[in-house]
């Protein structure tokens, strides 16, 4: 099976935890493409069974947190090749995510209320936890 880890990142936290989270996926047996948005063409997503996708936490430090611009502008691009329920959601940030990953679903245009796996990191470092989740999502089971 094939997973796409899309990123972007500012001052290497975020492709630090993407490298993680597909070496992980890896280690496990999966076909793992890891880039930065701005390296990648959308053609390469023809073929992938999983996108995992994120950026780090850009607002104030405790209210209107949001994904970047650039990851946006990315996000809308790709929008429903790759069915919400195959997708992963990951961000990095200092002090809370706020409303990160509700913004990032508008971005690409998954229903708010639709249940998607996501992933969350202070330090870029993949946790016991984060290895847990990346399990249920690519057995691609139901959320709870």
């Amino acid at each position: 099976m094939k997973v796409a880890v899309l990123y972007y990142s500012h001052k290497g936290k975020t492709a630090f935890y993407a490298r993680e989270i597909a070496m992980y996926l890896w280690s496990q047996g999966f076909s793992v493409s890891l880039s930065a948005v701005s390296d990648f063409n959308r053609d390469k997503l023809k073929g992938v069974d999983f996108l995992i996708s994120g950026c780090w936490t850009c607002g104030w430090f405790v209210v209107n947190q949001h994904p970047h611009q650039k990851w946006i502008e990315f996000s809308k691009e790709i929008a429903g090749i790759i069915p919400p329920e195959r997708t992963l959601l990951f961000t990095t940030y200092k002090f809370r995510t706020g409303s990160m990953f509700s913004n990032m679903k508008k971005a690409l245009s998954i229903p708010k209320s639709f249940p998607v796996y996501e992933l969350k990191s202070k330090t870029g470092f993949l946790t016991g936890k984060d290895k847990l989740v990346l399990n249920r999502f690519t057995n691609v089971s139901p959320l709870k």
